[in-house]
């Protein structure tokens, strides 16, 4: 058995996969397989897949003719994996060298069914940004391991027992492994190298679709699968704060164009779906930061006027 199957989610990413599978196939341990996926890519992605496929036998390729969403992608790559452990990269960032070694060998030693190591954000400029995560897990548990999913590996009997899958993005499939993994355990010195370009899934700008499909979807699964799980208070309200995060970090992301209606979207979102936990109080501070940070949409009064009625 393979110690580590990684998925690699390819889609238009040419500029940047070179340099991605070069970090896979150097890794020091060597008993890795690495799954490469083509989405449906319009660049020259597929082809730069075949030439590394052709130097190193451990890279097993797979090619979508049609675009299927990352999700379906990352699902394809569990059903192919034969690892102890699976871990996930997309084709546009790299790793250490000896990243999969380090989490592999913590892993083993504290018989944890997940290892993560930490994000090095690449930025537009080129400066790089630390992430501090893993002291917010050690003081205060696994829970607290919400994003950053692919600095991790994660024990594959884990996931073939509780059937997890990707749903939407990595949120989804993050709140279950969580949720059945015995432990997290954390490597501060295991880089994660995410490359920060303008196709990224955090861009500067957010499509009304794209916000739609990623934050609104992450919240209301996440919202759904808290509520009907048994959490500790303290941790059921650290989920629904962090669900409210990510229905307002696409929403201030959108362009002006769309602010309006995606103002009346999150509205209805809210008030049909699920409040996440809002009061009275809580939605006069979100009034005042919506005008505050859209002040040129009056209706965003819509949000407040037409929940504070629901709660």
């Amino acid at each position: 058995m393979k110690k580590i199957s990684v998925v690699v989610a390819v889609y238009n990413v040419a500029p940047y996969l070179e340099k991605c599978l070069d970090s896979l196939i150097h890794q020091t341990l060597k008993n890795i397989e690495i799954i490469v996926i083509n989405d449906a890519s319009e660049d020259c992605s597929y082809e730069i897949m075949k030439r590394f496929a052709q130097k190193d036998k451990r890279i097993r390729i797979f090619n979508n003719k049609q675009n299927k969403k990352v999700a379906f992608v990352r699902n394809l790559g569990i059903d192919k994996s034969h690892g102890e452990y699976i871990s996930f990269i997309d084709g546009d960032d790299f790793l250490d060298i000896d990243f999969y070694e380090k989490l592999y060998n913590l892993a083993q030693k504290k018989s944890a069914d997940i290892a993560k190591g930490i994000t090095q954000t690449i930025e537009y400029d080129g400066s790089t940004q630390l992430a501090s995560d893993n002291n917010k897990i050690r003081k205060n548990g696994k829970f607290y391991f919400f994003g950053h999913l692919l600095t991790g590996i994660y024990r594959k009997d884990l996931i073939q027992k509780h059937r997890i899958r990707f749903k939407i993005d990595f949120f989804c499939f993050q709140t279950q492994v969580v949720y059945w993994a015995n432990k997290v355990v954390c490597d501060d010195t295991a880089l994660y190298h995410y490359v920060r370009h303008k196709n990224s899934c955090d861009s500067a700008i957010f499509s009304l679709e794209k916000w739609q499909r990623l934050n609104l979807g992450h919240g209301n699964f996440i919202y759904n699968w808290v509520t009907s799980h048994p959490y500790p208070d303290e941790i059921q309200n650290f989920y629904l704060e962090r669900i409210k995060a990510l229905y307002f970090y696409g929403f201030n992301k959108l362009a002006p164009k769309d602010i309006l209606i995606g103002s009346e979207i999150l509205a209805k979102n809210i008030i049909h779906n699920c409040h996440c936990g809002f009061d009275i109080k809580n939605f006069k501070k979100l009034r005042r930061s919506l005008f505050k940070r859209n002040p040129k949409v009056s209706r965003l009064r819509y949000l407040y006027y037409k929940i504070r009625r629901k709660v």
